[in-house]
C-alpha cells in the first residue's frame, strides 16, 4: 500500500503533467500594458456643459438620449401596445385588452404613478385590468393606478412579494445581511447622486431615485412559474421567472404582439457589480435570460430601462450584442484569473473590443466595465490574489505614515500630488493624496487637493455611479454637504419587528469590555404580547436567543417595555438608564445598575457623528 506522502507526489506529477510544467519552471504572466493612456491619467477627453450646468463627459449628453426617455414621453410600438418612460427610473408598458389594460410596472412611488397614470388616461379611456410586476423596484405604485384594487389582476415572480416586504421592513436598503443595511443605505444616496446639487458643475446627470416618499404597493395575488402561459383580457401571455439580473425578473412573451417585456436589456453596460454594494450578481445567469429573449424571436423589445427597440433584426443584433458583452467581461476575467491576475491587474487587462461599443446599449453610462472583474474575482477566488506581500498588511494609517517619511514628508508628498494633477494624471494623484489624507483627515489643504481631484474624476467618467460616488466625497470634504455613514431606519420600522432588532444589536457588542461577561439578559415588550427574546452575552459576543424560555441558560437580567422606547434605544434617541428612571422600562429581573452597564458594552449609535467624511469645523 502506497504511503500518503507517496499518494501526493504522484498526484503532483500527474498535475506537473496535464499542466504542461517542464524542468519544474514557472512562468509568471506579464502585465498586459496599454499604449493610450486612459481618460483618467491624461488621456483624451471631452467636457461639456449639460443643460443643467453640470460638467460632463460629452459622451454622456451624445448617447444617453438613444437609450433612455429622459423627457416624459409616451411611444406607441405597435397596435394597442405603448411605452411610457420619462416619469420614472422605470418605464411602464401598456397593452390593450378586450376591456381593458394590462400594465408592465408601476413606478417607485404613489407619485410617479399618479403621472403615469394620468399618461394612460391620455391613451385610452379603459380601465387598469392587469398589472404585472417585471421585479420588486417598480411595483410600489400599483395602487394609484387603479380605483379598487379588488377588480385587477395583480401578476407577480414567485418571490417578488416577499421581496418587497423584506425591504420596506428592513433595517435599510435591501441586503445579502440586513443587519448592514443602514450603511447600504447611505451608500445609495452616493450611488444615485441624491447628495448632488441639482444644478452647477457638480449636479448629477441621471435622474434621481425618490426616497422617502409614500409607495402604494399592492401585492401580487397570481404568481406564475417559468414557462407558464395565461389568457387575460383576451391576450395570451407566457411567463419566464428563471433568471436575474439585478432581482427575481418576471419576463412576460406575448406571441400575437411578437413583443417580450423585460428587465434584463438595459440603457447601459449590465451593471454586473454594483458600487453601492449588494449580492454578487451572475454574469451567466443574467446572460442567459438575454438569451431567453433573443431565441423568441421577438420583433418588439420594451424594457423596464431602456427604451423601446422595434424590428426583429435590430432587437436580435441588440440583444446578441448586449450578450457578447457579458460573456467577455465574464469569460475574459477567468482568463486574466487563469494567468495569474489579481483584481489590480484584472481592472486593467479585460479590454472591451470597439464591436461591442457599436450599440448605445453597451454604452458604461451607469455602471463601468472597469469595476466588474474585481467583483468576479472575488467571488471566484475570494480576496487573496496569491501576493503574499498583503498577507499581513499594517495598517492603512500607518502605511501612509511610512510611506509619507519615504516620500521625504507631507510637502514633499503634495508637491507630488499636484505635479501629476497639472499633469491631468487624476488616478495617480488620487493615489498620492490619500496617503497625506489618511495621517490628517481635517487638513484644508489636503481636504481641498482630493476634493479638486475627486471632482475631476468625476466629471470624466462617463458612469452616473461612479459619478455620484466621485463628487459626492468632493462636496463632503469641501464642508459644502454632509455624507453620512448609515441612514438607521424609522422608529416605526425598529418597532415594527423589535425582535429583529435586538438580534441586530448583537453587532454592536465590543469585545474587549465584554470579554469577561457571561450574562444572559432577556427583553420582554409589553405591547407584543409579552414577546420575549433576549442576548446571552459572553466572551465578546452575544448571542440572539428567539425563544429564552427554552433556552439553556435561565436570564439573568429581565426587562420589559414597549416597542417605541426600544427603538428609541436602539437609534440612540434615549438613555437606557434615563428610561429606567422615567419607568418606561422596568428592570423585573437583576440590579437597574448593573443592566444600566451591560448596554455600555454595546456601541451607542451617535446621530450628532454619523458621518463617513469628517465635517470641516471652523
Amino acid at each position: 500500500m502506497k504511503t500518503l506522502r507517496q499518494n501526493n507526489f504522484f498526484l503532483f506529477l500527474a498535475a506537473m503533467v496535464l499542466l504542461g510544467v517542464s524542468g519544474m519552471t514557472v512562468h509568471l504572466h506579464a502585465t498586459e500594458s496599454t499604449s493610450t493612456p486612459s481618460r483618467y491619467m491624461g488621456g483624451p477627453v471631452e467636457l461639456v456643459t449639460a443643460p443643467n450646468g453640470a460638467r460632463v463627459n460629452a459622451e454622456i449628453l451624445e448617447v444617453s438620449s438613444k437609450i433612455s426617455y429622459l423627457e416624459p414621453t409616451t411611444e406607441k410600438v405597435a397596435a394597442g401596445v405603448w411605452c411610457i418612460g420619462g416619469y420614472s427610473l422605470a418605464n411602464t408598458t401598456v397593452i390593450e385588452g378586450d376591456d381593458g389594460l394590462i400594465v408592465y410596472d408601476t413606478g417607485d412611488t404613489k407619485e410617479e404613478a399618479e403621472h403615469i397614470r394620468k399618461a394612460i388616461e391620455k391613451i385610452s379611456d379603459k380601465p387598469v385590468k392587469v398589472i404585472i410586476y417585471s421585479h420588486s423596484h417598480y411595483a410600489l405604485g400599483a395602487g394609484a393606478l387603479v380605483d379598487n384594487p379588488e377588480d385587477v389582476l395583480i401578476i407577480g415572480h414567485p418571490k417578488v412579494n416577499e421581496t418587497v416586504e423584506s425591504s420596506l421592513q428592513g433595517g435599510g436598503s435591501p441586503s445579502a445581511i440586513p443587519e448592514v443595511g443602514p450603511i447600504m443605505t447611505a451608500r445609495i444616496m452616493s450611488h444615485f447622486g441624491l447628495l448632488l446639487p441639482d444644478e452647477g458643475p457638480d449636479a448629477g446627470v441621471a435622474p434621481k431615485l425618490d426616497m422617502g416618499k409614500p409607495i402604494a404597493f399592492l401585492p401580487a395575488t397570481k404568481t406564475v412559474e417559468n414557462g407558464e402561459e395565461l389568457e387575460v383580457l383576451g391576450i395570451k401571455l407566457q411567463f419566464f421567472t428563471e433568471y436575474m439580473s439585478d432581482d427575481y425578473n418576471l419576463t412576460v412573451w406575448v406571441p400575437e404582439k411578437k413583443a417580450v417585456l423585460n428587465n434584463f436589456l438595459w440603457p447601459g453596460t449590465p451593471n454586473l457589480y454594483t458600487l453601492r454594494g449588494g449580492v454578487y450578481r451572475s454574469p451567466l445567469i443574467w446572460r442567459d435570460g438575454l438569451k431567453v429573449m433573443r431565441d423568441l424571436q421577438p420583433e418588439i423589445l420594451l424594457n423596464t430601462h431602456a427604451r423601446a427597440v422595434v424590428g426583429e433584426d435590430k432587437v436580435t443584433e441588440i440583444l446578441t450584442t448586449y450578450m457578447d458583452m457579458i460573456t467577455l467581461t465574464y469569460d475574459q476575467t477567468l482568463r486574466g484569473i487563469m494567468r495569474g491576475m489579481g483584481p489590480d491587474e484584472l481592472r486593467h487587462f479585460v479590454k472591451i473590443p470597439s464591436s461591442l461599443s457599436e450599440i448605445p446599449e453597451n454604452f458604461q453610462g451607469y455602471g463601468e466595465s472597469v469595476h466588474f472583474p474585481e467583483a468576479i474575482y472575488q467571488y471566484v477566488i475570494g480576496w487573496f490574489d496569491w501576493d503574499g506581500t498583503k498577507l499581513f498588511k499594517i495598517a492603512p494609517e500607518d502605511a501612509a505614515l511610512r510611506t509619507v517619511e519615504l516620500m521625504g514628508g507631507r510637502e514633499k508628498v503634495i508637491e507630488a500630488t499636484r505635479l501629476a494633477f497639472e499633469k491631468e494624471e487624476f488616478a495617480w494623484a488620487a493615489e498620492l493624496i490619500q496617503y497625506a489624507y489618511l495621517l490628517d483627515p481635517m487638513a484644508k489643504d489636503v481636504r481641498q487637493l482630493k476634493a479638486d481631484i475627486l471632482r475631476q474624476l468625476g466629471y470624466r467618467t462617463t458612469g452616473s455611479i461612479a459619478r455620484g460616488f466621485l463628487l459626492s466625497e468632493a462636496l463632503a470634504l469641501e464642508g459644502k454637504i454632509e455624507s453620512p455613514l448609515t441612514i438607521m431606519p424609522s422608529p416605526e420600522i425598529v418597532a415594527g419587528s423589535p425582535a429583529a432588532f435586538v438580534d441586530y444589536y448583537r453587532i454592536r457588542i465590543d469585545p474587549e469590555k465584554s470579554k469577561d461577561t457571561d450574562t444572559v439578559l432577556e427583553f420582554v415588550f409589553s405591547d407584543q404580547k409579552d414577546q420575549s427574546v433576549a442576548l446571552h452575552i459572553r466572551g465578546g459576543v452575544a448571542e440572539f436567543v428567539p425563544e429564552p424560555s427554552n433556552y439553556l441558560k435561565k436570564s439573568d437580567y429581565i426587562l420589559q417595555l414597549d416597542r417605541t422606547t426600544w427603538a428609541s434605544v436602539y437609534l440612540g434617541t434615549a438613555d437606557m438608564a434615563e428610561e429606567i428612571q422615567s419607568q418606561k422600562v422596568e428592570v423585573t429581573k437583576g440590579d437597574e445598575t448593573e443592566l444600566v452597564a451591560l448596554f455600555e458594552l454595546f456601541d451607542k449609535f451617535n446621530p450628532a457623528s454619523n458621518f463617513k467624511i469628517l465635517p470641516l469645523v471652523e
